[in-house]
């Protein structure tokens, strides 16, 4: 399955699917888990991919039915990839920035290669120094009861409190402001539940960023306790267990 990561329990990504893990011995990581609930705002998303893809493909002279179909599925996938490397590549450079910030003190050149990213990136990090007194882990694996994964981002807040994060990046509008999924929250708290984390995360922060210009940056703080949706994904793990017939430790 598309986004579906397992690991030792040592925290090792395992090269391979669930039957990989199960001779290993293996965990899921929570995005695996989560995967269970279909990813979020899918039906929209491809609504809007099929939408964009007629408006831009012309249909040619005499083109049948299905051929036209299959030029703008095709058209739509191109445009959905380009959007998903897009956003991994903001995520890259957002963890660069951490890894280097914390050890240095000093903001590194995203370099020509992510050229088209520097608004966005100017402005994340422009967030980061005015709301994160320090990066305390980045891009490390935890280690849960019966799963595992990497945490992208803890931090000591400018108000002292400690914080899971992570960053997604969304198109945005006028009219469609960013949508927060409640998944996110979970997925935050699967990660601030295991005790591999050191403090222990006051809040869970998701920090969305505009794909699109001009460059946005907003933070959103999950209401409840880490603990809370600690507890959600604790169920869902249960589910997504009973599902597998695949119960590790």
């Amino acid at each position: 399955m598309a986004g579906s990561h397992y690991y030792t329990k040592e925290g090792e990504l395992i090269d391979g699917d669930l039957r990989q893990c199960r001779k290993l011995g293996g965990l899921p990581s929570p995005t695996t888990v989560l995967n269970i609930l279909g990813p979020p705002g899918l039906r929209y998303y491809f609504r809007k991919q099929m939408f964009e893809s007629t408006a831009t493909t012309p249909r040619l002279p005499n083109e049948s039915d299905d051929d036209y179909f299959d030029r703008c599925c095709h058209h739509a996938d191109e445009h959905g990839q380009a959007a998903r490397d897009r956003g991994g590549d903001f995520h890259t450079l957002a963890q660069n920035f951490h890894t280097i910030y914390r050890v240095t003190g000093k903001i590194p050149d995203p370099g020509n290669a992510y050229g088209s990213l520097l608004p966005q990136y100017n402005a994340y990090v422009d967030w980061y120094l005015h709301n994160v007194k320090r990066s305390i882990m980045v891009e490390q694996a935890v280690i849960g009861r019966g799963y595992a994964g990497r945490v992208d981002h803890v931090a000591e807040m400018i108000d002292g409190r400690i914080a899971c994060l992570d960053v997604k990046t969304q198109d945005i509008t006028k009219k469609k402001k960013f949508t927060y999924y409640s998944n996110w929250g979970v997925q935050l708290g699967a990660y601030a539940g295991t005790k591999t984390i050191k403090p222990i995360p006051d809040v869970l922060i998701s920090v969305a960023v505009s794909s699109n210009l001009p460059a946005v940056v907003e933070a959103y703080e999950w209401p409840q306790s880490p603990a809370y949706y600690h507890d959600i994904f604790l169920g869902l793990l249960k589910y997504w267990c009973e599902d597998n017939d695949y119960h590790p430790n």
